[in-house]
Protein backbone atom coordinates (compact mmCIF):
# COMPACT_ATOMS: atom_id res chain seq x y z
CA UNK A 1 0.00 0.00 0.00
CA UNK A 2 0.73 2.96 -1.09
CA UNK A 3 1.15 6.73 1.38
CA UNK A 4 -0.96 9.04 0.22
CA UNK A 5 1.01 12.09 -1.28
CA UNK A 6 1.52 15.22 0.58
CA UNK A 7 0.50 18.34 -1.14
CA UNK A 8 2.76 20.17 -2.59
CA UNK A 9 2.23 24.24 -4.00
CA UNK A 10 5.64 24.81 -5.26
CA UNK A 11 8.50 23.09 -7.51
CA UNK A 12 11.72 25.27 -7.94
CA UNK A 13 13.47 23.48 -11.33
CA UNK A 14 16.11 26.69 -10.79
CA UNK A 15 14.43 28.50 -14.28
CA UNK A 16 11.09 28.30 -13.69
CA UNK A 17 8.96 28.07 -10.72
CA UNK A 18 5.47 26.41 -10.97
CA UNK A 19 3.19 27.04 -8.13
CA UNK A 20 -0.72 27.08 -7.48
CA UNK A 21 -1.65 30.37 -6.91
CA UNK A 22 -5.52 29.54 -6.29
CA UNK A 23 -7.00 26.33 -6.70
CA UNK A 24 -6.45 24.31 -10.33
CA UNK A 25 -4.70 27.22 -11.47
CA UNK A 26 -1.06 26.64 -11.59
CA UNK A 27 1.50 29.56 -12.28
CA UNK A 28 4.45 28.73 -14.24
CA UNK A 29 6.80 31.79 -13.72
CA UNK A 30 10.26 31.63 -15.54
CA UNK A 31 12.98 32.78 -13.38
CA UNK A 32 15.52 33.38 -16.35
CA UNK A 33 16.31 34.50 -19.93
CA UNK A 34 17.54 30.80 -20.58
CA UNK A 35 16.15 29.25 -23.61
CA UNK A 36 13.17 26.87 -22.75
CA UNK A 37 13.54 23.57 -25.16
CA UNK A 38 11.66 20.29 -25.52
CA UNK A 39 13.48 18.90 -21.99
CA UNK A 40 13.64 21.83 -20.23
CA UNK A 41 9.40 21.78 -21.11
CA UNK A 42 9.11 18.45 -20.05
CA UNK A 43 10.32 19.11 -16.73
CA UNK A 44 7.76 22.15 -16.23
CA UNK A 45 4.88 19.60 -17.84
CA UNK A 46 6.28 16.72 -15.29
CA UNK A 47 5.88 19.81 -12.27
CA UNK A 48 1.89 20.85 -13.58
CA UNK A 49 1.39 17.34 -13.76
CA UNK A 50 2.62 16.94 -9.79
CA UNK A 51 0.54 19.60 -8.44
CA UNK A 52 -2.35 19.16 -10.49
CA UNK A 53 -2.47 15.52 -10.09
CA UNK A 54 -5.63 13.97 -12.53
CA UNK A 55 -8.08 16.79 -11.98
CA UNK A 56 -8.92 19.34 -14.62
CA UNK A 57 -6.38 22.90 -14.25
CA UNK A 58 -6.03 26.03 -15.85
CA UNK A 59 -2.12 27.30 -16.62
CA UNK A 60 -0.56 31.10 -16.33
CA UNK A 61 2.76 31.10 -18.21
CA UNK A 62 4.30 33.75 -16.54
CA UNK A 63 7.35 35.46 -18.39
CA UNK A 64 6.81 39.10 -17.04
CA UNK A 65 9.65 40.99 -18.06
CA UNK A 66 11.80 38.81 -19.18
CA UNK A 67 12.69 37.45 -22.62
CA UNK A 68 12.52 33.65 -22.21
CA UNK A 69 12.82 31.99 -25.95
CA UNK A 70 10.46 29.48 -25.28
CA UNK A 71 9.49 28.36 -29.41
CA UNK A 72 10.91 25.08 -28.98
CA UNK A 73 8.52 24.60 -26.17
CA UNK A 74 5.51 26.28 -27.12
CA UNK A 75 5.62 23.97 -30.75
CA UNK A 76 5.74 20.80 -28.63
CA UNK A 77 2.69 21.88 -25.93
CA UNK A 78 0.75 22.07 -29.33
CA UNK A 79 2.11 18.87 -31.45
CA UNK A 80 2.13 16.68 -28.28
CA UNK A 81 -0.41 17.31 -26.10
CA UNK A 82 -3.88 17.97 -25.73
CA UNK A 83 -6.65 19.70 -23.62
CA UNK A 84 -8.05 16.06 -23.02
CA UNK A 85 -4.66 14.22 -22.46
CA UNK A 86 -3.29 17.10 -20.42
CA UNK A 87 -6.98 18.45 -18.55
CA UNK A 88 -5.88 21.81 -19.45
CA UNK A 89 -8.89 23.94 -19.54
CA UNK A 90 -6.82 27.19 -20.46
CA UNK A 91 -3.90 28.69 -20.56
CA UNK A 92 -3.18 32.66 -20.21
CA UNK A 93 0.24 34.01 -20.87
CA UNK A 94 1.52 37.19 -18.94
CA UNK A 95 4.18 39.20 -20.21
CA UNK A 96 5.30 42.92 -20.48
CA UNK A 97 8.61 41.99 -22.34
CA UNK A 98 7.80 43.38 -26.37
CA UNK A 99 9.85 40.11 -27.64
CA UNK A 100 7.83 37.97 -25.41
CA UNK A 101 4.32 39.54 -26.36
CA UNK A 102 5.79 39.50 -29.99
CA UNK A 103 6.67 35.65 -29.83
CA UNK A 104 3.24 34.85 -27.65
CA UNK A 105 1.10 36.32 -30.03
CA UNK A 106 2.67 34.92 -32.99
CA UNK A 107 2.63 31.60 -30.75
CA UNK A 108 -1.10 31.93 -30.57
CA UNK A 109 -1.93 33.62 -34.33
CA UNK A 110 0.07 30.92 -36.14
CA UNK A 111 -0.28 27.80 -34.23
CA UNK A 112 -4.01 28.31 -32.90
CA UNK A 113 -3.58 26.04 -29.68
CA UNK A 114 -6.81 23.75 -29.43
CA UNK A 115 -6.55 24.70 -25.66
CA UNK A 116 -8.14 28.36 -25.87
CA UNK A 117 -4.62 30.61 -25.13
CA UNK A 118 -4.85 34.46 -24.24
CA UNK A 119 -2.04 37.00 -23.83
CA UNK A 120 -2.11 39.90 -20.53
CA UNK A 121 -0.06 42.15 -19.07
CA UNK A 122 -0.91 41.16 -15.70
CA UNK A 123 -1.13 38.01 -13.29
CA UNK A 124 -4.71 39.64 -12.44
CA UNK A 125 -6.29 39.99 -15.41
CA UNK A 126 -5.39 36.68 -16.38
CA UNK A 127 -6.69 35.18 -13.29
CA UNK A 128 -9.94 36.64 -13.95
CA UNK A 129 -9.91 35.15 -17.41
CA UNK A 130 -8.98 32.03 -16.32
CA UNK A 131 -11.53 31.70 -13.48
CA UNK A 132 -14.92 31.58 -15.89
CA UNK A 133 -13.04 28.86 -17.65
CA UNK A 134 -12.79 26.13 -14.11
CA UNK A 135 -16.45 27.36 -13.56
CA UNK A 136 -17.29 25.41 -16.87
CA UNK A 137 -15.89 22.47 -15.61
CA UNK A 138 -17.71 22.71 -12.06
CA UNK A 139 -21.03 23.28 -13.09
Amino acid sequence: MTEPKELKEEIDLGFASIRLIKPAIICVTYLTEDVIDSEKGVQILNAITSLAGSKAFCTIINRSNLYTPCTEHFKFMISQRSPEKDNLLARAIVTTNMASRIEAQNFVNFFKPLTPTKLFPTLEEAITWLEPQLSKVNK
